[in-house]
């Protein structure tokens, strides 16, 4: 069971997140003339573009990794 100091300071820090986030969006619509709904729609699909590269990375190193430690425990490379 995780202690309850610990809990409350990661929703104080998902709240400052949430807090950056939204000064960024209006900082960048107050500085591109754009609405801030349209900023905010090109963030979100930008980021999960971006979030969609790094897990489709991650699993791939994964699973190279996994195959390595097979391959060396099985004997069949040698470091």
């Amino acid at each position: 069971m995780l202690p309850v100091s610990w809990i409350a300071s990661a929703l104080a820090h998902a709240s400052g997140l949430g807090t950056i986030a939204r000064t960024a969006v209006r900082f960048v619509a107050h500085h591109t003339g754009l609405p801030a709904l349209v900023v905010a729609a090109v963030l979100l699909a930008v980021g999960y573009k971006l979030f969609k590269r790094t897990a489709r990375f991650a699993v791939e190193v994964a699973v190279i990794g996994c195959l390595l430690v097979a391959a060396t425990e099985l004997g069949w490379i040698r470091w």
